[in-house]
């Protein structure tokens, strides 16, 4: 009988680098009290970054976490999905990838607050975390997988994880940003996939138009055939 082997994603530079600024910062705001009064300026309330000019918010929010679990359970997720993309990805690509989810999360903050009329302060990595999730769900799209001894594939994965923040919000009572966590999930899906570029929504679009043409050609074709036979 054949036995599941645990592999553990790799610890790259890049995961120390996150973790020890992460950490770094919570761990100051603790001990530096101007560090600490920081924090609080970082807060990403749509009202302060778009009416009092503080865009910056936008971005810099992803940087500082208010609870210590959250901000490991923000480092242990991303060590888990990220560490196998780190290694294979470019330094270039894995920070630009890493800042545009944390970006993507928050214009999906700063836009529910608008949309919804609430105001919920949000703070941490999780946008970016979840980008790097739904990055690692693609590449791992039908390929089968485990976690925690569970097997799914890589679709079931993103599904386990949208689950799991509508419950924690609806049923838990929670206090998270669903708007950031799937403002990077989408973010981190169009980076991944390519579906960011507008020449892969022309391309799928014309694929699509003769999709339908052949179907059209083909039914035409099949009807011709069937009058010549009843004839």
């Amino acid at each position: 009988m054949a036995q599941m082997q645990m592999r553990w994603p790799p610890v790259t530079l890049e995961i120390k680098i996150i973790a020890g600024v992460l950490f770094g910062l919570w761990f100051g705001s603790l001990m530096v009290p101007a560090l600490g009064d920081l924090v609080g300026t970082q807060l990403l309330v749509s009202a302060v970054a778009v009416s009092e000019g503080r865009v910056w918010t936008v971005l810099t929010y992803a940087f500082f976490h208010a609870d210590f679990m959250h901000l490991l359970f923000n480092c242990g997720v991303l060590w888990l999905f990220g560490g196998e993309l780190s290694a294979k990805w470019s330094a270039k690509k894995w920070w630009g990838f890493n800042l545009a989810c944390a970006l993507g999360g928050g214009v999906a903050v700063v836009g529910s607050q608008f949309v919804l009329g609430v105001a919920h302060p949000t703070l941490g990595y999780s946008g970016a975390v979840m980008g790097v999730v739904a990055a690692f769900a693609w590449e791992n799209w039908d390929r089968r997988l485990y976690l925690f001894f569970v097997p799914m594939t890589g679709k079931t994965l993103l599904l386990v994880f949208i689950a799991f923040d509508v419950l924690l919000v609806v049923v838990g009572r929670e206090p998270i940003s669903i708007a950031a966590h799937l403002g990077g999930l989408v973010t981190g899906l169009l980076l991944a996939t390519g579906w960011w570029r507008p020449t892969k929504w022309k391309r799928s679009v014309k694929r699509y138009r003769q999709r339908r043409r052949f179907k059209v050609i083909r039914r035409e074709a099949e009807a011709e055939q069937n009058r010549r036979y009843l004839n």
